[in-house]
């Protein structure tokens, strides 16, 4: 039972809408006729229990994998039944949590139903069953059964000596299985759920479904014993950034993770490692809910539900890694019987153990010489026992002689009856022809001289048993004469062998008798059930034989009921001949009398012949019986056979055996023999030896000298090792950090090319709908489709193969010394400074193009600022003079060249800077916030918002304003004179302003003096005409008209890729 403790069946859900319109493709196969996955294109193969391709319905799922284990209920042991893998792998529809059609039932109503039906097929059993159904929701325990409200129904965890018990949760008590199911119902709509991007009805928290049943015959209250029947609907790992969870679904899918990555670590230590090693059930309270399913007294079976779409590869191997290490967990189930009888026979034992303990003492303390008489009585006892047992030995090889003497006998009899059987329907059959036609003599001889050669036949398979039963006689003879003779060899055994071997030698001994014994008995059994089976087979022949003369009477009925018929009929159509002639006579009377008569006996005659019916069809079901009979018998003397043989092999190799250790027994004894003249020769040797003393000392200082020079030489030769060491330490470390980097930029390609050709499924289902789309298109979308599911085939494959995950846990074990890990961690200091240095050096040159970036950000919106300006003096240029036209247009010529200039720097800026920060070695920079530089525009005049920065107290100028304000000083200084004012005639500036001149679009704020007289703005409106003001900024909100026809005209701003 402990090793089929902890099973393990993994069932691959089909491919969902989403990952079909993501392009997917399968990356699971299922080995046809046995139990075992297949990761596409790679050589990873994972074996289980059960294995359930995506095509097994939910009824084949549960008699297959689940229906079994429900009888384990029964017996008293603890069954476990629990759904893991990643969120939308189809748990809760295999666990069958919220079940709604019969035929999509998963397995917790299915096992109700069965566990229902077998209560109601016991009748001679008294049961009760209850139910509790609680969810662990954001390591909070809630009961889902109870009454209250939600924040009342918390329920909590305590100790109870070797189990956890869950303080105030209801257990429901149900008579059938609708009122269990009910309980599933009512528990199910208050289970937490809520929607995600990878499923739009997730768990939120783990489900634990309990049926417990207690049970007790109802005649015997000792036979009681307790059952849990626990069924675990977890929810599913998930990743944020594929279930793109946000605000409480995202710390619901923490709280999820965090569970389930304790869990694993339960399942990881299980299944590693030996008797002493740590197992953090406390680390979560799933673990600890699930602590008696794993490692502990109960029948599990776990459920890993997997995607097979590529996209999900990373979540599937790791169920499958942790599957796999589940199948390597021991339990150890036993039956639990009702606390206060298993108390009371504990306590029970003890007593026991305690007088045993009590007579002990007191034969230790006063009856030393009783003890010793005690003693050599338990050895003469032990030597009776160990000469019975030779007896026993000798006794049941006998037997097994014995019983292959009768196996070949009644072999022969049952040969010789049938052949017998045959020879007399032969003769009976030459009577019947010889009586019918006695004047074929030729051919009724040959059928003789046939019949005598068969029974010639039989004599000779007589004279063939015969002689083997006396082959196996004298072969026992034999045996036994062996065994006689080698008595006295068993004393000189007695005698030369150790203690030890003599034990291990009468043990070999008494376990074979005991073997031997133990088969002798399942023969007799064997032949016990045999005559009682053939005593009923005489029986039932009997009745069949009966039964065949009832048969030949319902024919001669039968027939006799045909002669009345035909007789009433006649006598029927006479009497109506009489009456159609008006005949009343004597004669008609006596006819309809007859009739009367016949009628009656036909009627006797059809109830005799129902009778017989119903004896005849018995005779049938007695045949059927006679064949099954026949066939157990059958398989009862092929299980003789098979035991005799067994019992003829195991003596023949304990012969063998015995006779090797005799052979055995003959070397020891030269061995002693050898060993006694080589310690006389020692002696004469070893007084010999004293007079070269004195030479071996002088030999031994030259030995010591030698040792010194061979130290020192093994020195140096340690010292190139570690050299050599240290080479290939840093060779192998740079070889992991290699692939380690490559795995993660591997990674990072599979995330965009899986995104790439989600877009091309989308936009190639859009051209496939659409009527008007070229098929060229079609086509081509579609092969640009299938190179990159060869190109995520490929990545994944590599990623597969270098096992990350397999590495992490296995890096360390090669470095075995602590110079090897000095060496190491020097390395991994020289790679983290290095790239600390280099991410430095990126940095300090991304911050320079994002300065050059903001700098030409600045130019090109201060230079359309004056594009715009340009545009609105337009019309006003009109009216100057031909020479300021001139002027003028030259002037936005020069300007058009700049912006020309400097839309080309931006543009290859934007080509420059998402390089360089894309080569980047593993430094994600800092979100960078565009620098908004607002546009300004004379016609929104109410959307101004006045900022004086000489009166706010917070302002500073940053490093950027002030390169921004040098670059506005500079382009400004040399186009003040000509572009940025407008003049009179007599040559003094002035502005159009139509608005409260409070913002740079009026020209003279913007080159730092006041409106004067000349200029067309409102004098009472006009705020430019105080010194004051001058240093008084504005900044203005910006339509989204203003924008769309902003970003049409110019250029954009690059947008940095993270």
């Amino acid at each position: 039972m402990t090793e089929d403790a902890v099973k393990v069946a993994v069932r691959i859900r089909p491919l969902i809408k989403s990952e079909n319109e993501r392009g997917c493709q399968t990356c699971l196969d299922v080995v046809p006729g046995e139990p075992q996955i297949v990761v596409c294109n790679t050589a990873k193969a994972f074996t289980f229990n059960y294995v359930f391709s995506p095509n097994v319905t939910q009824e084949e799922f549960y008699n297959t994998a689940v229906k079994n284990m429900v009888e384990n209920i029964f017996q008293g042991y603890n069954v476990t039944i629990l759904a893991y893998g990643q969120t939308g792998s189809g748990k809760t529809h295999s666990m069958g949590t919220n079940y709604i059609e019969e035929e999509d039932m998963g397995i917790i109503p299915r096992s109700v139903n069965d566990i229902f039906d077998i209560i109601s097929s016991k009748e001679d059993w008294s049961f009760k069953v209850t139910v509790s159904f609680m969810e662990l929701y954001q390591e909070q325990l809630y009961d889902l059964l109870t009454d209250k409200q939600r924040n009342q129904s918390i329920v909590e965890i305590r100790d109870d000596g070797k189990n956890i018990k869950i303080a105030g949760l209801v257990a429901k008590e149900v008579k059938t299985a609708t009122e269990a199911l009910n309980c599933l119902t009512q528990g199910s709509l208050g289970r937490a759920t809520g929607a995600t991007a990878m499923n739009a009805q997730s768990s939120r928290s783990h489900a634990i479904y309990t049926l417990c049943v207690y049970q007790h015959k109802k005649n015997d209250l000792n036979t009681a014993t307790t059952a849990k029947f626990h069924l675990v609907d977890l929810a599913g790992s998930e990743r944020s950034k594929k279930t793109q969870a946000t605000g409480e679904r995202f710390k619901e899918g923490v709280n999820i993770n965090r569970g389930l990555l304790a869990l694993g670590n339960v399942i990881s230590q299980l299944g590693e490692g030996g008797p002493a090693a740590y197992v953090g059930y406390r680390d979560s309270k799933l673990t600890r809910l699930l602590q008696d399913s794993l490692g502990g007294n109960s029948i599990t079976l776990m459920i890993a539900c997997v995607s097979p779409a590529d996209y999900n590869l990373d979540e599937t191997l790791s169920t499958l890694r942790y599957a796999d290490r589940a199948c390597k967990i021991k339990n150890k189930p036993v039956v639990n019987q009702d606390p206060q009888i298993a108390e009371i026979n504990r306590l029970n034992k003890l007593v026991q153990e305690l007088k045993l303990a009590l007579v002990d003492n007191e034969i230790k303390v006063s009856c030393p010489l009783e003890h010793q008489e005690l003693h050599t009585k338990n050895q003469c006892l032990q030597k009776k026992i160990r000469d019975l047992t030779e007896k026993l030995n000798s006794n049941l090889v006998e037997a097994v002689v014995m019983y292959e003497r009768a196996e070949l006998a009644e072999q022969a009899r049952e040969k010789i009856q049938t052949d017998m059987i045959k020879i007399l329907e032969e003769s009976k059959k030459l009577l019947d022809d010889f009586d019918k036609d006695p004047n074929k003599h030729n051919e009724h001889r040959s059928r003789l001289e046939a019949l005598y050669l068969k029974i010639l036949d039989i004599q000779n398979d007589q004279k063939k048993t015969s002689e083997e039963l006396i082959k196996i006689s004298s072969d026992n003879a034999n045996t036994f004469t062996i065994n006689s003779e080698d008595d006295p060899e068993q004393m000189c055994m007695d005698e030369v062998c150790s203690p030890d071997s003599l034990d291990d030698f009468h043990e070999k001994q008494e376990e074979h008798t005991l073997l031997q014994a133990k088969r002798n008995d399942e023969v007799q059994n064997i032949n016990k059930e045999l005559a009682i089976k053939e005593s009923l087979i005489h029986q039932l022949l009997k009745s069949s034989s009966l039964t065949i003369d009832y048969s030949k009477e319902i024919q001669e009925m039968e027939q006799e009921i045909k002669t009345l018929q035909i007789e009433k009929e006649e006598l029927l159509q006479a009497l109506q001949n009489v009456q159609a002639n008006n005949a009343k006579s004597k004669l008609a009377e006596n006819r309809r009398k007859k009739v009367q008569e016949l009628e009656k006996k036909i009627t006797e005659l059809r109830r005799k012949i129902s009778e017989q019916d119903r004896i005849v069809k018995t005779k049938e079901k007695q045949d059927q019986q006679i064949r099954n009979l026949s066939n157990e018998m059958h398989v009862l003397k092929q299980t003789r056979i098979k035991l005799i043989r067994q019992m003829r092999n195991e003596s023949d190799r304990f012969t063998k055996w015995k006779e090797s250790k005799e052979k055995e027994l003959n070397r020891l004894k030269n061995q002693n023999r050898k060993q006694m003249n080589e310690v006389t020769r020692l002696k004469l040797w070893h007084s010999k030896q004293e007079t070269v003393f004195k030479r071996k000392m002088e030999e031994a200082f030259a030995v010591n000298k030698r040792l010194k020079e061979a130290l020192d030489l093994q020195k140096r030769v340690r010292k190139e090792k570690m050299n050599t060491n240290t080479d290939k330490i840093q060779n192998w470390l740079t070889q992991e950090i290699e692939i380690s980097v490559s795995t993660i930029d591997a990674e990072y390609s599979l995330e965009k090319l899986m995104q790439d050709r989600a877009s091309l499924a989308c936009m190639l289902e859009k051209f496939q709908n659409d009527d008007d789309v070229n098929g060229t298109k079609i086509a081509e979308l579609t092969e640009f489709l299938d190179l990159r599911n060869t190109q995520i085939t490929d990545l994944q494959q590599k990623i597969v193969e270098s096992d990350q995950e397999s590495r992490a846990h296995t890096r360390w074990q090669k470095v075995h010394t602590m110079e090897g890990a000095k060496i190491a961690l020097e390395l991994l200091f020289k790679h983290v400074t290095e790239s600390r240095r280099k991410q430095c050096v990126k940095e300090y040159e991304y911050n320079e193009l994002q300065g050059k970036y903001e700098l030409l950000q600045a130019r090109l919106n201060e230079y359309r600022v004056k594009e715009k300006e340009r545009r609105m003096s337009k019309q006003l240029a009109l009216n100057d003079t031909h020479n300021i036209k001139e002027y003028e247009s030259e002037d936005n010529s020069k300007l058009k060249e700049k912006l020309e200039f400097y839309k080309q720097k931006c543009e290859e800026l934007e080509h420059t800077l998402p390089r360089k920060i894309q080569n980047k070695e593993n430094v994600k920079p800092k979100a960078i916030k565009d620098v908004q530089v607002e546009d300004i525009h004379s016609e929104t005049d109410d959307s101004t918002i006045e900022d004086d920065v000489e009166k706010d107290p917070d302002w500073t100028r940053t490093p950027l304003y002030n390169r921004i304000r040098s670059l506005l000083d500079t382009t400004k200084s040399s186009s003040l004179d000509r572009n940025s004012l407008k003049r009179t005639s007599d040559g003094d500036a002035k502005c159009n302003c139509k608005t409260s001149c409070a913002t740079r679009i009026c020209r003279c704020r913007k080159n730092k003096i006041i409106c004067g007289s000349n200029c067309k703005c409102v004098e009472d409106q006009c705020q430019n005409r105080d010194k004051k003001n001058l240093n008084r900024t504005l900044f203005m909100d910006q339509s989204k008209e203003d924008e769309k026809a902003e970003d049409d005209e110019f250029l954009k701003k690059p947008r940095l890729v993270e």
